[in-house]
């Protein structure tokens, strides 16, 4: 039997995440996600949480470059960035001391590997800047394990970046993330929900 979902955030009624969304955040950069097909339907998954928030935000589906041609088209007609980690990446405060300021920010979301997979698929995307943390923040998205450490969560990466290059106030988008965090764990058995805490 198919569960009900709320109308507004799209999850299952009986962890809807609705009393934890703030009103709408604005920002000047906009987000572009390209989300590996495989990430769209897990409940965990923090980019549903950004749409959410996020009045500026475009998700793209996909993982070959003919899925994302629409995607390629916006990005390369703007000041574009790409958050990731590679050789050639500068740091955020790197970047805001630059004259020309970026207005696109694109984040890969799924796992390392796939997220690897999407770049070797999209050779356009290592054309781009590359920017990352100097340091990164603590990760705060403790009910899903990941590959590497000190990863983050598409969520926790797009909010440092915003937090960093706009000042914009961090604290929404997190009591958003835990949110989903405390509806996601309510059913679990105590022993199980032990290790989350």
């Amino acid at each position: 039997m198919k569960r009900s979902c709320c109308p507004n955030c799209c999850y299952p009624k009986a962890t809807c995440v609705c009393k934890y969304v703030s009103p709408p955040i604005s920002t000047h950069t906009k987000v572009v996600v390209l989300q590996h097909p495989s990430e769209a339907s897990i409940a965990k998954n923090t980019v549903r949480l950004l749409a959410l928030q996020l009045t500026n935000i475009e998700i793209f589906n996909g993982e070959s470059s003919r899925d994302f041609e629409k995607a390629k088209q916006l990005i390369t007609s703007r000041q574009s960035a790409l958050l990731y980690p590679n050789e050639k990446a500068i740091s955020i405060e790197q970047l805001t001391q630059q004259q020309q300021p970026i207005d696109t920010l694109i984040i890969i979301d799924g796992t390392w590997k796939k997220a690897h997979k999407i770049l070797a698929l999209n050779p356009w995307l290592t054309e781009l800047p590359s920017v990352t943390f100097a340091e990164l923040p603590s990760n705060q998205y403790r009910i899903r394990k990941a590959e590497q450490q000190n990863s983050l969560s598409s969520l926790e990466a797009a909010t440092q970046f915003l937090h960093e290059y706009e000042n914009i106030d961090p604290q929404p988008l997190f009591t958003l993330l835990n949110g989903m965090i405390t509806e996601q764990t309510k059913y679990m058995p105590q022993h199980i929900k032990a290790r989350y805490d």
